[in-house]
């Protein structure tokens, strides 16, 4: 008997269909932050650049050297002269080595900020990407209730002009309704494949199952005041800190540039075997200097542009932040309406409709309206929905951080 019941459990599990993944929001973006390699490569172009900010601190490496001197004329053997070991020492000037660290210093900074820009990216990417899934999800939801509704429509029409009551009309135009609402479901569940392929793409997960989105999304907070938005966006984009970053590497360069002007030091000792040593010191001589002119005004150049793609960046923050606040406020105020007066008298207008099409107290051309104006409202809050969450998913990129 028991093996029975193992077999038909085999049988089952084996013919059942792959579970549907149920998958939130704050899960696909923890996914995407987990899984995406664009993601991992910011991350190691990070840690690579703060690996080199004490290495230019490091003096260069020493020389050791062997010397015979005073060889005799005519000899061929060095040990016939005086043998001397040597040792040597390049210390570079203090203004260089500092230029070099805040070169290096910022750069690892300009990195890291690249990374926080790309994080943000990505779960504003993963977002975006759940929010087309979820809008697809609900547009089926609504097309398929549709559907319900005008087959309904159909077998009432059908019976009308069964009695007389109606024309042909009303049934063919019902009919033709039902199929169109049927091929709407079909190119949205191809449309689904689609969505579905690119928000795994953006998590770079795999799976055989369904990835099957929350049934509604709990996002309806504040965006707060666009003038708190701009500020924190200023003080805290990543792109605007990584320009900056960017624009200070430039200032060190330029530093460095100056402190070509300024000589490196040659220390060296020399030990004879029988007796006595030698020191030694030297330093460079920047006599042409005219060499180090040109690079010191390519220095200033590429400060100069800069500062000016730093300046365009902030004009171009404040504008962002500007058209997403406007979107996220039109997206609430939307979502707010439809939910609270459209949505319940469009059902409530499908409900009176059918009724009184039954009881011949309006005509067919009124009850298809009326479920037309159903269909688009429902089809719009979930519209709605979905701008206002992109629109917030775009102002947590700019200002680099949640929305409280």
């Amino acid at each position: 008997m028991s093996r029975i019941i193992v077999s038909c459990l085999i049988v089952i599990l084996y013919f059942a269909p792959a579970w549907a993944e149920q998958l939130s929001l704050k899960e696909a973006v923890e996914t995407a932050r987990k899984n995406n390699p664009d993601l991992a490569a910011a991350r190691a172009k990070w840690e690579a650049a703060k690996v080199k900010v004490p290495q230019v601190l490091s003096l260069a490496d020493p020389k050791l050297g062997l010397e015979y001197e005073q060889i005799p004329s005519g000899s061929r053997n060095p040990e016939d002269g005086m043998k001397m070991y040597t040792a040597e020492q390049m210390i570079m000037f203090p203004g260089k080595i500092y230029a070099e660290w805040q070169m290096a210093a910022r750069e690892s900074d300009f990195f890291g900020a690249r990374y926080r820009a790309k994080l943000l990216e990505i779960s504003s990417q993963a977002k975006a990407a759940y929010y087309d899934l979820f809008l697809v999800d609900r547009s089926l939801k609504i097309i398929s209730e549709v559907k319900d509704l005008l087959s309904k429509i159909k077998i009432t029409s059908q019976s009308k002009y069964t009695t007389g009551a109606v024309s042909q009309t009303d049934y063919l135009q019902a009919n033709i309704e039902y199929l169109m609402m049927n091929n709407e479901l079909i190119t949205l569940g191809q449309e689904r494949k689609v969505k579905e392929a690119k928000l795994r793409s953006i998590l770079a997960a795999q799976g055989e199952g369904t990835i099957e989105t929350e049934a509604e999304l709990a996002f309806l907070g504040s965006s707060g005041a666009a003038a708190d938005l701009e500020k924190a966006a200023l003080e805290k984009r990543p792109e605007l800190l990584a320009m900056k970053a960017e624009l200070e590497a430039k200032d060190a360069g330029q530093l460095r540039s100056k402190m070509e002007f300024f000589p490196d030091l040659d220390l060296g000792v020399k030990k004879r075997v029988d007796d006595g040593w030698d020191a030694m010191l030297s330093f460079s001589v920047p006599l042409y200097f005219w060499k180090q002119s040109y690079g010191l005004a390519a220095a200033g150049l590429e400060r100069e542009a800069a500062e000016a793609a730093y300046k365009n960046m902030q004009n171009m923050t404040r504008w962002e932040v500007r058209e997403a606040y406007v979107m996220a406020e039109t997206g609430k105020r939307t979502i707010e309406l439809y939910k609270k007066s459209i949505l319940p008298q469009s059902r409530q207008a499908v409900k009176v409709g059918l009724t009184a099409y039954q009881a011949g107290k309006i005509d067919f051309q009124a009850l298809i309206g009326v479920e037309k104006l159903y269909r688009e409202a429902n089809l719009k809050y979930y519209e709605s929905q979905v701008g206002y969450g992109k629109a917030l998913a775009e102002l947590e990129r700019i200002i680099g951080g949640e929305i409280l």
